[in-house]
């Protein structure tokens, strides 16, 4: 009796997990394809764009100068704010090579969201500065309110490719006691 029981549960679960219904996942009927062509009103998901430049940059061996990459973009402007927060210590030339890295990786990270913007390149920072201005500064931590200290601190117009260059007259902030135990203790456990 209850072997009967158990095999009448099982039948019934059976039934139940394979269901009686018609599934209309595509309705199309055919394959799902993704979709190359250039689409119309796409909204680019900024989060994930932020979170791509963080893991490309924050924490990188080949960035060790990079803090955090923040960014404020009006749409309706076609404008793009991007300040780029450095360590105590680093050079103008330091600071040019990581903006100049990051300016690209995030036109790169909108080109893959939409394909109407092409992809940068050594002459280009790409398609989405073709279409909007970018105010770019890089600075030292904590240095908001201390221009001096700013590294980068310039205009550059859509589509213009303008050349990143340092702040004329860039103070190098140097490195605190602190912040040379951590890289001398950091480099001690690399061995």
């Amino acid at each position: 009796m209850m072997k009967n029981k158990a095999l009448i549960i099982c039948a019934m679960s059976a039934m139940l997990l394979t269901g009686c219904t018609e599934s209309h996942i595509l309705a199309s009927g055919g394959p799902a394809e993704p979709v190359f062509e250039t689409q119309q009103g796409i909204v680019l998901d900024w989060t994930q764009i932020g979170n791509d430049m963080d893991d490309e940059f924050v924490d990188n061996e080949e960035y060790p100068m990079a803090l955090s990459v923040n960014y404020s973009v009006d749409n309706e402007n076609k404008s793009i704010d991007l300040t780029l927060i450095v360590k105590e210590g680093t050079t103008p030339e330091e600071a040019v090579t990581f903006a100049d890295v990051a300016v690209r990786f995030l036109n790169d990270e909108a080109s893959m969201q939409d394909f109407s913007y092409e992809k940068s390149s050594n002459t280009s920072y790409g398609g989405f500065f073709k279409i909007y201005d970018l105010h770019l500064i890089v600075m030292p931590d904590y240095t908001m309110k201390d221009k001096k200290y700013w590294l980068v601190d310039m205009d550059i117009p859509k589509g213009s490719d303008e050349k990143i260059v340092p702040k004329e007259g860039a103070v190098v902030m140097e490195t605190t006691a602190a912040d040379q135990e951590e890289d001398t203790e950091s480099s001690e456990s690399d061995q």
